[in-house]
């Protein structure tokens, strides 16, 4: 989870009473958010919340559990919510941290999210530029850089600004590389956002490319059986379908599925099946995903 670590950080402060309390509600809080229990997580976050408001307003826990209750508020699809708690957060961390610590850089990310969920893209780019900015002034920091630089180029993608959206993507990635290995699971990542940039584009040639990439660095990386590089696998395949590859395509999902068997797999090799003209075979896959388990 994004902001355990944050919680851990703020966890150290000084005692005060009620402190252990605190703690205590804002790990599990966070935790049974992580794991998708929402209902759980509200409960211990607003009593989280409640505690940390009487060690003053300029508190780091406070802090913490603004933008922790904020996070939930995104994951339950109420991002104005989330914005007023981010936006309460941000001054304590500024006063406490300063301007362009990472923690201050973080927040600054996290309600620029926000605003873009709520229509504010022009703050929100504002805002992460700020945070770019911030992670660009200390050299260890570039998973962080990285990781802004990425945010930027998503909100760019969803205003249209495609060229530079790229330019992210691409400085992102050589960031992630050079700090981390070209053969790192977050290059890998990088990788696939280029990927599905181009994708989206139209640009398949590009974006077969990158998707070749990252497929290659999860198998070494995650293992050939890892969800991840299943997933990589199916969205080449899907790729290399609209190029009319169908032999290539067909390869992927039968590597696929020799591994894991998924319905989302399973379905897209039956689509790609009728339009081979196999159909007898493409109902076979559709009866088996049928007959996989329900997610819960």
């Amino acid at each position: 989870m994004r902001r355990l670590l944050f919680l851990c950080l703020l966890s150290s402060a000084c005692a005060a009473p009620g402190a252990s309390e605190w703690r205590r509600d804002a790990a599990l809080g966070t935790r049974a958010m992580s794991r998708g229990r929402l209902a759980e997580a509200e409960a211990l976050l607003a009593s989280a919340l409640a505690r940390a408001e009487s060690f003053g307003a300029s508190d780091e826990r406070l802090a913490g559990s603004l933008n922790a209750l904020g996070d939930l508020r995104m994951a339950q699809g109420s991002p104005a919510k989330a914005e007023a708690l981010y936006r309460r957060a941000l001054p304590i961390l500024e006063k406490t941290r300063g301007p362009d610590a990472p923690e201050t850089a973080a927040a600054v990310a996290y309600l620029a999210e926000a605003c873009a969920a709520t229509g504010k893209e022009a703050e929100a780019g504002r805002l992460l530029k700020r945070a770019l900015a911030s992670a660009e002034k200390e050299p260890g920091r570039q998973g962080e850089l990285a990781a802004r630089l990425s945010e930027l180029a998503s909100l760019q993608r969803a205003l249209g600004r495609d060229e530079e959206a790229a330019a992210a993507y691409r400085r992102a990635l050589a960031v992630t590389e050079k700090s981390f290995g070209a053969e790192s699971r977050a290059a890998a990542d990088r990788l696939t956002d280029l990927a599905q940039h181009h994708h989206a584009r139209g640009e398949t040639a590009e974006a077969e490319a990158y998707y070749q990439r990252a497929l290659a660095v999860k198998e070494k990386v995650l293992g050939p059986g890892h969800a991840e590089t299943l997933g990589a696998m199916d969205d080449l395949a899907l790729l290399l379908e609209a190029r009319g590859k169908p032999d290539e395509a067909e390869t992927l999902y039968k590597r696929a599925l020799a591994r894991s068997e998924s319905a989302a797999t399973l379905g897209h090799y039956a689509h790609l099946l009728r339009g081979r003209g196999r159909a007898k075979e493409a109902a076979a896959l559709e009866a088996r995903a049928r007959a996989l388990p329900k997610r819960p």
